[in-house]
C-alpha cells in the first residue's frame, strides 16, 4: 500500500531523528580520550592513587593542547579545576633531621652542604583531609636552588611514605647564604603542572664570620710583648666584614705554629670553633741582628730581617689566603732598637699590603 503524501511527511522527521548521531558519536578522538582520562582520574583519586590521578588530569591539560577545541576547552577547565582543589590539599613537611628541639624548621650549614655528614633536602608530601593527612606516593618531587647556586638531583619521586630527599653534589658558594626550594612537578604527554604554592624551602647559612686575629713576633731577645702587627691586620680585614676578635698567642707558641699550619685540635685550643670559625696569623721572626761593618771597621748600626708571614685559616684547618712579606729590614744604633724598627717596620707593612688584596681575600672566604 503506498502512504500517502501526507503520512510521509510525517514519517521524515522521526527518520531524521533516529538517523541524527549522538552526542557521543560526534565528539572528536581528543575529546573521547580526555572524556576516559577525566574518568580514570576520578576512580584513581577515590582508591587513594592520588599521584596517579593528577597525571591524568595532566594528561587532560596535554590532550587540549594538541587538539584544541570548544569540547577541549570545558574537559580542560574540569581538570584545571580538581588540581587547583588538590593543590589546596597538598602539605610539603621537613623530614625530622631538620626539624629543632623547638619542633620548628632548623637551617643548614652553607659550609657543609654537599658533604658529608650535611644536611640534605629532604621532604614528606601528605594529602591532607579534615583533621587527617595521608601519604602521597609516586609523586614527582623537583628540587632547585633559589639562592646561591649548585648542582643537584633534580627530580625525585616520593616513596611509600611519601619522602622524598635529594642529594647535593656542590654548592657554588660555600661561605653565602643557599636555599633549595622542593615542590611538585607533574608532566604528562610533554605537559608539566607544577604546584608552586605547594613548596618548602631549606635554608642554609654561613658560618659565623668572626677571626680571631693572632701575632707571634720573636726574635734573639724573645717573644713581643706587644705584637705590631695586630691592630693593622684587624683593620684591614675588617674591611671584608669579618668580626674582629684579638688575641695574644705569647703564652702559647708552640700551640700558635702547630694552629698555623693547620693542626684543628691546636685552633681548637686557641678557641677557632664555630662560633669563631676563623683565624689570622701573623708570624714575624727576626733574624739576628747585625752590625754594620765596613772595611775591618764596626759602626754602630745594627740591621735586622724580619721576614712576615699571614694565613687567614677555618676552624677546620683549610688555608683561607697567605700572604709572605720578605723585604722588611729594620735599623737602629743597637740590637734593640734594630729589632724593634724592624718590629714596626713589620706592623706598618701588613695593614696596606692586606688592603691591596681585599678582593682576593673577600673571594677566597665564599669558596671551598
Amino acid at each position: 500500500m503506498r502512504l500517502s503524501r501526507i503520512a510521509l511527511s510525517l514519517l521524515l522527521p522521526i527518520a531524521a531523528l533516529s538517523a541524527a548521531p549522538s552526542p557521543a558519536a560526534t565528539a572528536s578522538p581528543a575529546v573521547a580520550e580526555m572524556s576516559a582520562y577525566l574518568s580514570k582520574a576520578q576512580d584513581a583519586a577515590d582508591s587513594n592513587h592520588l599521584a596517579e590521578a593528577i597525571r591524568s588530569y595532566v594528561t587532560v591539560l596535554a590532550l587540549a593542547d594538541e587538539s584544541p577545541s570548544t569540547d577541549a576547552k570545558a574537559k580542560a577547565d574540569a581538570a584545571s579545576a580538581e588540581l587547583a582543589r588538590i593543590g589546596t590539599r597538598l602539605t610539603l613537611e621537613p623530614s625530622s633531621e631538620w626539624i629543632d628541639a623547638k619542633g620548628t624548621q632548623a637551617a643548614g650549614s652553607s659550609r657543609s652542604l654537599g658533604k658529608e655528614g650535611g644536611l640534605s633536602p629532604a621532604v614528606y608530601l601528605f594529602d591532607s583531609f579534615g583533621s587527617g593527612k595521608s601519604p602521597v606516593a609516586d609523586a614527582p618531587i623537583f628540587f632547585q636552588f633559589v639562592k646561591n647556586t649548585g648542582s643537584l638531583v633534580s627530580f625525585v619521586t616520593t616513596d611509600a611514605y611519601g619522602k622524598a630527599n635529594t642529594t647535593v653534589a656542590k654548592v657554588g658558594e660555600p661561605g653565602s647564604d643557599a636555599v633549595i626550594r622542593a615542590f611538585p612537578v607533574f608532566k604528562a604527554r610533554g605537559k608539566s603542572y607544577a604546584f608552586q604554592s605547594v613548596f618548602r624551602d631549606f635554608a642554609y647559612l654561613p658560618p659565623a664570620n668572626v677571626v680571631k686575629i693572632l701575632a707571634l713576633e720573636s726574635s734573639e731577645l724573645g717573644l713581643s710583648d706587644n705584637p705590631r702587627t695586630v691592630d693593622p691586620a684587624a683593620a684591614a680585614l675588617k674591611q671584608t666584614g669579618l668580626q674582629i676578635l684579638p688575641f695574644n698567642a705569647k703564652l702559647a707558641p708552640e700551640v700558635f705554629r702547630r694552629a698555623y699550619g693547620g693542626e684543628v685540635k691546636a685552633l681548637s685550643a686557641l678557641g677557632v670553633d664555630a662560633t669563631s670559625p676563623y683565624a689570622a696569623f701573623a708570624l714575624v721572626e727576626v733574624a739576628a741582628a747585625r752590625q754594620m761593618e765596613l772595611n775591618g771597621k764596626k759602626y754602630n748600626i745594627y740591621t735586622a730581617t724580619a721576614p712576615l708571614s699571614f694565613r687567614l685559616v677555618r676552624a677546620d684547618g683549610t688555608i683561607v689566603y697567605a700572604l709572605s712579606l720578605d723585604n722588611i729590614k729594620g735599623q737602629g744604633g743597637t740590637k734593640e732598637a734594630a729589632i724593634a724598627d724592624a718590629y714596626k717596620r713589620a706592623g706598618d707593612a701588613i695593614g696596606p699590603e692586606l688592603t691591596k688584596r681585599l678582593d682576593d681575600i673577600r673571594s677566597s672566604l665564599t669558596k671551598e
